[in-house]
Formats: structure tokens, C-alpha cells, sequence
């Protein structure tokens, strides 16, 4: 049976997951990037399909 790597003694350091709520409330968001995103998925979406009824 194998022996972990670990240090069974390593303490998590909770402060560095942690997200405050005025971190979110605060960020803004890019729309200009996800309509792009969005764009580009149906647009590749739509290429895909023309392609596999040419099957």
C-alpha cells in the first residue's frame, strides 16, 4: 500500500478562498466580451450545421 506525499500537519489557510461580498457587488462586468462570446458560439454553431447536412 502506498504512503501519501503529504504533510498530514498542513494548515489551510482559509483567507486565500475566501471572496467578500463587496468584491462581487464592485466588479464590473465586460458585456461588450460576452456578446462576442456569444456571438462566436452561435456562429460556430451555425457553420457546423451547414456542414453536417452537406453529409
Amino acid at each position: 500500500m502506498e504512503t501519501p506525499n503529504h504533510s498530514s500537519e498542513t494548515v489551510f489557510d482559509e483567507d486565500l478562498y475566501t471572496i467578500d461580498w463587496t468584491d462581487i457587488e464592485n466588479t464590473e462586468i465586460d458585456y461588450e466580451n460576452c456578446l462576442n462570446d456569444i456571438e462566436n458560439f452561435f456562429r460556430q454553431d451555425f457553420k457546423n450545421d451547414i456542414l453536417e447536412e452537406g453529409v
